[in-house]
């Protein structure tokens, strides 16, 4: 995501959802569009950065919300049960933000709002190998972040996240 701070305006982001279930898992990728598959959890773990920035993700489950300005709900203690009958919830998230204006990357801890009736998650099948191949393009194309710069990049993302899980 990236910030302007002096406008207090995002003027660019990606948003990486996973929900593992048995042994598979969810992915949702999205800026202005989206784009999803349900892939075998163990072609997630042979993707190099789907896997990293799966990773990353867990280290934002169940920690406690650090930045008011990143909660999606009135409870900043909110944490989502498992299998919540409800079937929209707010789910821990870990935003990592660059201001525009000088570049620098800082990790927040917040949530964000889903619609995910996970019963019917639970249900859903591996998707087809078009379905996969398609998301793996639209990925490639929109979303990944550049190849040669990935690891250094990871790296960096990494840090910020454990660091953003220090209690403010």
């Amino acid at each position: 995501m990236t910030k302007d701070f002096a406008h207090l305006a995002v003027t660019e982001f990606k948003h990486i959802l996973f929900a593992k279930f048995d042994d598979k898992v969810y992915i949702k990728v999205s800026d202005y569009v989206s784009i999803s598959v349900i892939l075998p959890f163990k072609e997630l773990m042979n993707h190099s950065q789907l896997k990293a920035i799966y990773e990353m993700s867990l280290c934002a489950v169940g920690k406690p919300n650090i930045d008011p300005a990143y909660y999606g709900c009135e409870d900043q203690n909110y944490i989502p049960k498992k299998y919540e009958k409800n079937k929209y919830m707010y789910i821990d998230t870990t935003y990592i933000v660059k201001d525009a204006l000088s570049g620098v990357y800082e990790a927040k801890k917040g949530n964000t709002y889903h619609s995910i009736n996970l019963k019917q998650l639970m249900k859903m099948k591996v998707s087809t190998d078009t379905k996969k191949e398609e998301f793996y393009n639209n990925y490639k194309s929109q979303y990944a972040f550049d190849e040669e710069n990935f690891e250094d990049s990871a790296r960096v993302f990494k840090a910020l996240v454990s660091d953003s899980q220090v209690a403010v």
